[in-house]
């Protein structure tokens, strides 16, 4: 495996959770877009989001993301909408493969049901309301991650999904 790869899916899907495991298996350097934003402007999404707006914290994010192109075998774990937003899709498959964890919206709501207040998009919605939402937001977002080179279940993943990618 010689490519870049970008882990892309909704929010609790375990991006950053593969991303680490499968970047120490295969000898890539990780990266999480997020943690990369946080790091630049000395606060937390959340508080970006709070205080700058969605579109400042888009824009940040596909700046961040350009600031890839020159770095050499990596895997990023992007946000939840980076491959929704600007031209980032099209970026992502000029500069290596994107993998789309693939997660039900039980799965997601399983997952972050305890991290609302650190999810922005989150924050605002009733509890009661939590499952509606990620079906809602994921039946907007799937049609792009579904343009992603793979797609991988997350409920069967394992520390060697990756290996497919060898042969490619």
């Amino acid at each position: 495996m010689n490519h870049n790869i970008f882990l892309i899916g909704f929010m609790g899907s375990g991006k950053s959770h593969w991303g680490h495991i499968w970047a120490l298996e295969h000898g890539y350097t990780f990266y999480d877009l997020d943690t990369e934003i946080e790091k630049a402007f000395e606060m937390p999404v959340d508080e970006i989001f709070e205080k700058h707006g969605e579109d400042k914290f888009r824009e940040m994010e596909r700046y961040h993301l350009r600031k890839f192109e020159k770095k050499k075998k990596y895997l990023l774990s992007c946000g939840g909408g980076t491959p929704c937003f600007f031209d980032n899709l099209d970026w992502m498959k000029q500069h290596g493969e994107i993998i789309y964890l693939k997660a039900s919206p039980e799965y997601i709501l399983d997952r972050v049901m305890d991290e609302t207040a650190k999810r922005p998009l989150l924050k605002e919605v009733n509890p009661a309301e939590l499952l509606f939402f990620i079906q809602k937001k994921l039946k907007e977002r799937e049609p792009v991650y579904l343009k992603a080179n793979h797609i991988l279940e997350v409920e069967g993943l394992q520390n060697d999904s990756l290996n497919f990618l060898k042969e490619t």
